[in-house]
């Protein structure tokens, strides 16, 4: 059997594989002689049947099925003989095949890019260094009275912190344009749950009050179609709310489970987790500037057939839509997922690498305290812990995530770190865009 290798690109090889036709002429002569045997043919003993009827009547079919099985074997053999390891399914091209002839065929495929890793010296991290304090409880004391909030009808004009119930419509260019539509909308004003000018223009006004007016969006509006344009709404206010907030009191620590040291236990559980989600927040600061420090570092090829499957992947977890072939659906995967699903293909080749070049194990013991931790979190630890055990691909998750933590610590010690001042309030607000026109829900 002769084997070749092209190289048709940094991660793309065509094999072409040339199998003598005795192989091939043998094969299917075992397959025709053991038809023979079990054939049952009108006016012939089982296994009397002549060898040429055989041929004449199977003759197609077994030679099909001896080429598929000449195939399956050769290819098997030409890559573990030149210790290849495709990437998704090879693309089989065979060429015309007379009788008599060698069998030949290509195959085209992607390979695992080789590289090695540098650059860890020219990756900079700022690592945030933060603590909980009495005003950060204060703030989230508030947060959990503002979530147990009681709205009440009031007869007077809006004013910022009030929640508002409104009908509109806006229209752009004298044409409607997606989210620019509520009835019976909720909003409460100062929290920018819509553009600040929208709101604004709200603040003053009655319950029946009808109003237009313009906005201008800003050209950063995260909508590209609308960026930069004016919009005409039309507005009917149906009430003006008041909030009342419940009292710090023993019964509002109880309301949270606090069953012991009243307000001074509530403030004790909020820090705790507090610290908790802190510390979590600053690693995954952390985290996040040194796995992008790693690819900025170094520049890898990435397999098609990697990003395929990881864009098929993200697009089950996000529940997309199926489309089965459908091209228009193919390319909004693509659209969407691509560049995440490039970065994550590229993370992985980069920690795998990282951790085979440096012999980097899962801990176990670190798998174990991650678990606890987190089943703490939960009412019932014990019950968390036992899915974990009896769920392999979860588990296999967690593992995952220690193992990049290993990554991390393994990085920080090479990188150059500098410490930063910062607060809870800045580690754990996420960024977000400029408010919407429209809320998400309305009551």
């Amino acid at each position: 059997m002769q084997v070749s290798v092209e190289r048709l690109s940094d991660l793309e090889r065509r094999v072409t594989v040339q199998v003598p036709a005795e192989r091939l002429a043998k094969e299917i002569q075992e397959r025709l002689q053991s038809l023979s045997r079990r054939a049952k043919v009108d006016g012939f003993r089982p296994g009397k049947v002549p060898l040429k009827l055989i041929k004449q009547m199977y003759g197609d079919q077994v030679r099909y099925e001896a080429v598929s099985e000449v195939m399956e074997h050769s290819l098997r053999e030409a890559l573990l003989q030149e210790k290849l390891s495709p990437l998704g399914g090879p693309k089989v091209e065979p060429k015309p095949l007379e009788e008599g002839q060698d069998l030949e065929y290509c195959v085209t495929f992607e390979v695992m890019p080789e590289f090695e890793l540098a650059g860890f010296e020219s990756i900079a991290v700022e690592r945030p260094m933060a603590e909980v304090t009495e005003q950060d409880v204060d703030h989230m004391i508030e947060t959990l009275r503002e979530q147990r909030v009681a709205w009440n009808a009031v007869e007077r004009s809006a004013r910022e912190g009030d929640r508002v119930r409104i009908d509109f419509l806006g229209r752009i260019d004298g044409q409607d344009f997606p989210g620019g539509k509520g009835e019976n909308t909720t909003v409460v004003l100062g929290k920018a749950a819509m553009l600040k000018d929208f709101e604004d223009r709200l603040v003053g006004l009655s319950a029946g009050a009808e109003t237009e007016f313009d906005i201008v969006f800003p050209d950063d509006y995260h909508v590209a179609d609308m960026a930069g344009k004016t919009a005409r709404f039309q507005v009917t206010l149906h009430a003006v709310e008041e909030a009342s907030l419940p009292e710090v009191n023993e019964a509002f620590a109880e309301s949270f489970d606090v069953k012991e040291g009243g307000i001074a236990g509530l403030r004790q559980s909020l820090r705790d987790n507090m610290e908790r989600e802190l510390h979590d927040g600053i690693k995954a600061r952390i985290k996040q500037q040194v796995m992008q420090g790693l690819l900025e570092a170094n520049d890898i090829p990435l397999p098609q057939a990697l990003i395929q499957f990881e864009i098929e992947n993200l697009a089950r977890q996000l529940h997309f839509p199926t489309g089965g072939d459908d091209e228009k659906i193919r390319e909004l995967k693509v659209q969407l997922l691509g560049s995440e699903a490039r970065r994550r293909v590229a993370l992985g080749l980069l920690v795998s690498q990282l951790a085979t070049e440096q012999g980097i194990k899962v801990d176990d013991q670190r798998v174990q305290a991650y678990l606890q931790s987190l089943a703490a979190t939960y009412q019932e630890p014990a019950e968390v812990l036992r899915w974990y055990g009896q769920t392999p691909q979860a588990l296999d998750g967690v593992r995952a995530l220690v193992l990049e933590e290993q990554i991390v610590d393994w990085l920080l010690e090479r990188v150059r770190v500098t410490d930063k001042s910062s607060t809870f309030a800045e580690i754990m607000a996420p960024g977000k865009p400029a408010g919407s026109v429209v809320q998400e829900s309305s009551e």
